[in-house]
């Protein structure tokens, strides 16, 4: 039976898989994200890797396929990494670099395109005609699926509804006090979260358990259990935090339902997974509230069945898909003109006179 290899570049974490071709997950290697250089990062998913393959009890021989999904801006088709905010990988022609080591196909993905890939083929939106994945965790990602084919636009950022920009009052939000606007994800994230509530505590004097809960007076790092557990024994302060970020993401919900219509919209990410019993109700009410007549009512917005396993499933179907036809849906469904200019440029405007 084939093998194969998914890694789930998180901005915390790094989750590598070793997968069976019928879909089982053989043996698992989690470690912390190194965020401190590019080459640090790279020597993590070499340990990852070799340490899951000795848990399998696999070599390089037995993998049929390597993928890996990457948070930020990816080009697929080249398996180069444009850009990653929370990651050291930014400009970094990743699969180039894996081809070295490895002789078996690889594909590198947008973290939240594979995760869909997964939900889409193996999980909550399953024989749906189309839909959308809003993923919140260290950051926020999008991605979305049309009759089972990703679409990633020109320039590889289809579906990046993270930096959807949000319009600021000068008082609107704890910490945001000198923006006029700003990006979903940096108010929305765990990350925002996270720092509007370090803001709230150590600069506005407001209480709160997390404290208590996180064992740290600086709250250096607040993860998405500890905002489960604050929630769970009704801290005011979290209360409302994340009732807020619920209602933003709820509005960037009915702009997705406005522009693009899908079928299903499915959430996910660490913070939903941990927090999702008491946002998603609200991101609902928010999305009936505020969509075009009526239109709300008949949106299917979903949580993610496969949690943390999205990705890995998701990138093995992937991989399933590449092996078995010559162009994967992955690419978008059609294969790429070789004139597209490369992603590496993407930060330059383009000139209107040509």
């Amino acid at each position: 039976m084939a093998h194969y290899l998914v890694v789930d570049v998180g901005g915390t974490k790094i989750l590598a898989a070793a997968l069976a071709d019928d879909g089982r997950i053989v043996a698992r290697h989690k470690i912390k994200t190194e965020r401190g250089s590019r080459e640090a990062l790279l020597a993590q998913l070499d340990i990852a890797l070799d340490a899951v393959m000795a848990a399998a009890g696999l070599s390089k021989n037995d993998i049929a396929g390597l993928a890996l999904g990457v948070p930020g801006v990816v080009d697929s088709a080249r398996g180069y990494v444009v850009l990653t905010p929370n990651a050291p990988l930014s400009e970094t022609p990743l699969r180039e670099l894996l081809a070295r080591k490895w002789s078996c196909p690889i594909i590198v993905g947008n973290d939240v395109n594979v995760g869909m890939a997964g939900e889409v083929l193996k999980g909550a939106a399953r024989g749906a005609s189309s839909a959308f994945g809003i993923f919140v965790g260290t950051g926020i990602g999008g991605g979305l699926f049309i009759d089972g084919k990703l679409i990633e636009g020109f320039r590889g950022l289809g579906g990046e509804i993270g930096h959807l920009m949000v319009p600021l009052g000068a008082d609107e939000i704890s910490g945001m006090l000198t923006k006029k606007h700003t990006f979903l994800e940096d108010l929305c994230s765990r990350t925002a979260i996270e720092n509007q509530l370090r803001y709230a505590i150590q600069r506005e004097g407001k209480r709160s358990i997390l404290t208590d809960i996180v064992g740290d007076k600086k709250l250096e790092r607040i993860r998405s259990g500890a905002l489960k557990e604050a929630l769970k024994k009704g801290d005011p302060l979290v209360i409302d935090v994340m009732r807020r970020a619920s209602y933003l993401l709820g509005l960037a919900t009915a702009s997705v339902l406005h522009v693009v219509d899908p079928e299903v919209i499915v959430f996910g990410g660490g913070v939903i997974e941990a927090c999702g019993k008491w946002m998603m109700p609200d991101i609902e009410k928010t999305v009936k509230k505020v969509a075009m007549a009526g239109t709300g009512r008949r949106l299917m917005i979903v949580q993610s069945s496969l949690g943390d396993d999205a990705i890995l499933l998701g990138g093995l179907a992937l991989l399933q898909q590449k092996k078995a036809q010559p162009i994967p849906t992955f690419g978008g469904g059609s294969e790429r003109p070789v004139e597209r200019p490369p992603l590496a440029s993407v930060d330059k405007p383009l000139d209107p006179s040509k």
